[in-house]
C-alpha cells in the first residue's frame, strides 16, 4: 500500500472532514485568511474564515460546542500564553492620512511619492502598512525565495530599531540565496531550457548559461553589461575548450571525457544558440533573435509579429506603435546577428569526429561553437551561402517570403539610441551598445523586476509595451489611454536604474524599503478589484512551485539532495535549479516525486507554457497527500523540526512548529485549540497533523 494510503487510513473522521472541505476549494475558488482575496474584493483578517480560522479549527481540533467548554479552553489557553516567553506578533498599524494638496501638485519623485499621488487622484484610500512579521516572511520569499527561520523571526521581532527593516533588506541582498533566487528568475525570463521545438542546446548548454546567470548574480554584474555580454558571446555553448578536430579517440576521450580538467564553465553562449531556426534560411534564425532581443530588452513581444508583415492592417487593435511598425525595420534589427555563420557550422560535422572502437561509430559532441564571420565574409550571398548579410529576397522557411526591392538590409536600430560609438565594432556589440542605450531597456528591466515584488506591472503585461503610448504629455488619441499605470514612476525608476550603474540589487532595495511594497495585504472596506492597478494594497500572491517545495522542507527540516548534472551537483533547494523542466533527472523515488510536485504547482516550460501562479485542485490534493509531503510527517525521524519539537512541552511544541512552518506564532486561540487537541490522543501523531494542518493553510503556500 503507498505511504499516502497508509497514511490516510489513519486520518480520524475529523480529519477527513478537514480534507474534503480543502479538496472542495482552491486560491481562485475563495477560501482565504487574509492571503486571498474575498468575494468582495476585500482580505479579511486572518482567521476570520472556515477554510484556516474558527470553524476549520473546530474541525481537525474537535473543538467542544458549548460555551462552557469554550470559556474554559479560553482561559487554559490564556494561561500558557502567559508563560511562554515571546515578542509582540503585530505592530501598531500605522493611521491613514490623507494626501493634501500641496502632495499632489507638481511632478513626483521617487515609488512612494508617485504612488500616493496617484492614488489620491483617484480617491482611492492606501493600505495600512503590514506587521513586522509578515513583512519578514514577504522580503524573505521575494528576495530570496526562502521562508524565515524561527531565530530569524524572534530575533526581527525582539528588534526595536526603527531601521530594522531596511537592515533586512540590506542582509537579504548579500545572501546567496539571493542570487538563487534571482538566476532562476532570469532563466525565466531568457528561456534557458535544454529543449526547444527548435533546438537542443544539451543539458551541458544549459547549464553553462545557468552558470552565467547565477555567476553574473553573484558578482551583482550590472544588468546593461550582463545584456550585452548575451547578445554578443562567443566560443563553445558549454564553455569549455575544444579543439579545431581531434586526432583519434583518445584525443577525443583526454579533451571531451575528461571534466576535470576540462569541467563546464559559465558561457552566454547559450543565449545566441536558443534563437536557431530550422527549416528556412539563415535569416529565419537572425529573425528570432532579434525577435529575442525586442521581447527580453525592451518589453516588446510584438517584434514578432512584425517580423512577418507590416503592422498596418494587423495590429491596429492591439498596439499604435505595432500599427505603424514596418517589417523593414524589424530586419534591420535582426541584420545585427548577419555576421553569425550558417547553423550547420556551429558544430563539427559527425564525420569529422573520431570513431569509438567499442561501437564502430562516430563519437557525438554536443556542444556548438558561436564564432562571427570576419568583416571580409559579407556580400558573398552568390556563393550560395547566404549567412553573412541580412537577404530581404528570399523564398519559403518560417515566415512570409521577404520580397524587398533592396536585396541586402543594413544593421541599423530602429528605436531610441544614444550610443555613438566608433564604427568598425562587431555588429552584435553594436547592437548591444543601442541597446543598453535606449531608456526602453532601464524601463523594461524596471518593470520585469516591479512586476516579481507586486504581482502585476506598471505597464501590464510586462513584455507588451506600446511605445506610442508611454507619455502622458502627449497622451494618445481616444479611445486610446497612456500605457503605463504610473508613468512619471515608470520613467523615474528608469533613470534612476541607470544613473544607479544598472544595479539591480539597488532597484530591489528601493522597491523593498518603500512604503509602498510594505504596506498590508488586507483593506479596510470593500476593496474594486479594478484599483489593483493603484498599489494601495499588497497583492498576496501564492509561492512560486520551487518555493513550496523549498518552504516544505525548511519547515521539516528533512532535505533533499540533488544531482543535477555532472556540473551542477548536492543542490538542497528547488530554486537552484538550472530549469523548470526534467529536473530533478532521474527515476528514483525522490527525484519523480519531486518533479511531480513541483509540476502541479506550474512552473511553466520556459518556452510555450509560462511559469503561473494560478491555483488548483491539484495543488490542494498534493499539499494534502502527495508523497513529498506524507514523508515529512511519517515519524518525527523524518522530520527534524517535530524530533525538536516533540521534546518541549505542548505549549512549546505547538509555538515551535507554526514558527517553522507559518513564520510566526500562534495566536491564543490557535495556541488552545492546538494544545487541547495534543492532549486527546497519541501525542506524536497528533502533532503531525496538527503541522500537516499548517502545510494546508493558505498562509503557508501564498506570500502576503
Amino acid at each position: 500500500m503507498p505511504a499516502s494510503r497508509r497514511r490516510a487510513r489513519n486520518l480520524g473522521p475529523s480529519r477527513f472532514v478537514f480534507l474534503a472541505l480543502c479538496a472542495a476549494g482552491s486560491p481562485a475558488a475563495g477560501f482565504d485568511d487574509g492571503a486571498v482575496q474575498g468575494p468582495d474584493g476585500s482580505f479579511p483578517e486572518h482567521g476570520s474564515c472556515t477554510f484556516v480560522g474558527r470553524q476549520a479549527s473546530d474541525l481537525l481540533f474537535g473543538a467542544a460546542a458549548d460555551a462552557a467548554a469554550a470559556q474554559q479552553r479560553t482561559r487554559q489557553t490564556q494561561q500558557v500564553l502567559a508563560s511562554i516567553p515571546k515578542y509582540p506578533l503585530a505592530v501598531r498599524r500605522l493611521q491613514q492620512k490623507p494626501a493634501s494638496a500641496a502632495t499632489t501638485s507638481g511632478p513626483c519623485a521617487g515609488i512612494d511619492d508617485c504612488i500616493r499621488r496617484a492614488a489620491a487622484a483617484a480617491g482611492v484610500p492606501l493600505a495600512s502598512r503590514t506587521t513586522d512579521t509578515e513583512f519578514l516572511r514577504r522580503v524573505r520569499l521575494d528576495l530570496t525565495g526562502r521562508i524565515p527561520s524561527p531565530q530569524e523571526i524572534l530575533d526581527f521581532q525582539a528588534d526595536a530599531s526603527a531601521d530594522k527593516r531596511a537592515r533586512l533588506v540590506d542582509r537579504l541582498l548579500q545572501t546567496p540565496e539571493w542570487a538563487d533566487r534571482w538566476a532562476m528568475f532570469l532563466g525565466d525570463l531568457l528561456r534557458n531550457t535544454r529543449l526547444t521545438a527548435q533546438v537542443n542546446r544539451y543539458r551541458d548548454g544549459r547549464d553553462s548559461l545557468h552558470l552565467f546567470l547565477l555567476e553574473s548574480m553573484r558578482a551583482n554584474k550590472p544588468y546593461d553589461q550582463l545584456a550585452r555580454e548575451l547578445l554578443a558571446a562567443t566560443g563553445f555553448s558549454d564553455g569549455r575548450e575544444y579543439p579545431d578536430r581531434y586526432t583519434s579517440f583518445e584525443h577525443f576521450q583526454q579533451v571531451y571525457g575528461n571534466r576535470v580538467a576540462n569541467p563546464i564553465r559559465a558561457s552566454a553562449v547559450g543565449y545566441v544558440v536558443g534563437g536557431r531556426t530550422t527549416g528556412g534560411p539563415i535569416q529565419d534564425t537572425y529573425d528570432t533573435l532579434a525577435f529575442f532581443t525586442a521581447r527580453d530588452f525592451l518589453g516588446i513581444s510584438l517584434m514578432d509579429c512584425v517580423l512577418c508583415h507590416d503592422g498596418a492592417g494587423h495590429l491596429d487593435e492591439l498596439s499604435l506603435w505595432g500599427a505603424e511598425a514596418l517589417r523593414a525595420e524589424g530586419w534591420s534589427l535582426a541584420a545585427f546577428f548577419s555576421d553569425l555563420p550558417r547553423f550547420q557550422t556551429w558544430r563539427l560535422n559527425r564525420r569529422q569526429l573520431p570513431i569509438n572502437p567499442e561501437t564502430g561509430r562516430n563519437v557525438q559532441a554536443n556542444y556548438y561553437k558561436i564564432e562571427d564571420l570576419p568583416l571580409g565574409a559579407r556580400r558573398v550571398a552568390n556563393s550560395g551561402d547566404t549567412a553573412g548579410d541580412y537577404l530581404a529576397q528570399t523564398q519559403g522557411g518560417n515566415r512570409p517570403d521577404r520580397t524587398n526591392p533592396e536585396r541586402f538590409v543594413e544593421p541599423d536600430y530602429p528605436f531610441v539610441s544614444r550610443f555613438s560609438g566608433p564604427p568598425g565594432a562587431r555588429l552584435r556589440v553594436q547592437l548591444g551598445q543601442h541597446l543598453t542605450s535606449d531608456p526602453q531597456f532601464a524601463r523594461a528591466a524596471a518593470n520585469y523586476v516591479w512586476r516579481e515584488f507586486f504581482s502585476r506591472g506598471i505597464v501590464e503585461p510586462p513584455d507588451q509595451f506600446d511605445l506610442k503610448r508611454q507619455d502622458p504629455a502627449a497622451p494618445p488619441a481616444a479611445p486610446w489611454e497612456v500605457q503605463p499605470s504610473h508613468p512619471e514612476l515608470l520613467d523615474w525608476l528608469g533613470e534612476q536604474f541607470r544613473a544607479n550603474g544598472f544595479d539591480l540589487k539597488w532597484l530591489m532595495r528601493e522597491i523593498a524599503v518603500s512604503d509602498t511594497y510594505q504596506r498590508s495585504s488586507r483593506y479596510e472596506g470593500a476593496f474594486n478589484p479594478l484599483h489593483e492597478k493603484y498599489f494601495v494594497r499588497h497583492q498576496a500572491k501564492r509561492l512560486s512551485a520551487e518555493a513550496v517545495h523549498d518552504a516544505i522542507m525548511l519547515a521539516s527540516g528533512r532535505h533533499n539532495t540533488y544531482n543535477i548534472s555532472p556540473s551542477i551537483r548536492r543542490l538542497r533547494f528547488a530554486m537552484q535549479f538550472p530549469d523548470v523542466v526534467e529536473v530533478p533527472p532521474g527515476q528514483g523515488v525522490q527525484a519523480r516525486n519531486a518533479r511531480a510536485f513541483l509540476s502541479s504547482f506550474t512552473p511553466g516550460d520556459r518556452e510555450e507554457t509560462a511559469r503561473s501562479a494560478e491555483g488548483s485542485p491539484l495543488q490542494a490534493l498534493n499539499l494534502m497527500n502527495h508523497p513529498f509531503v506524507v514523508i515529512r510527517l511519517n515519524g518525527s525521524a523524518a522530520n527534524r523540526t517535530m524530533r525538536a519539537a516533540l521534546e518541549l512541552a505542548d505549549d512549546g511544541l505547538v509555538t515551535s512548529l507554526y514558527l517553522h512552518t507559518l513564520g510566526r506564532q500562534p495566536s491564543a486561540e490557535e495556541l488552545g485549540d492546538a494544545v487541547a487537541y495534543l492532549q486527546g490522543g497519541r501525542r506524536p501523531a497528533r502533532a503531525a497533523n496538527l503541522q500537516w494542518a499548517l502545510f494546508n493553510k493558505s498562509d503557508f503556500y501564498f506570500n502576503y
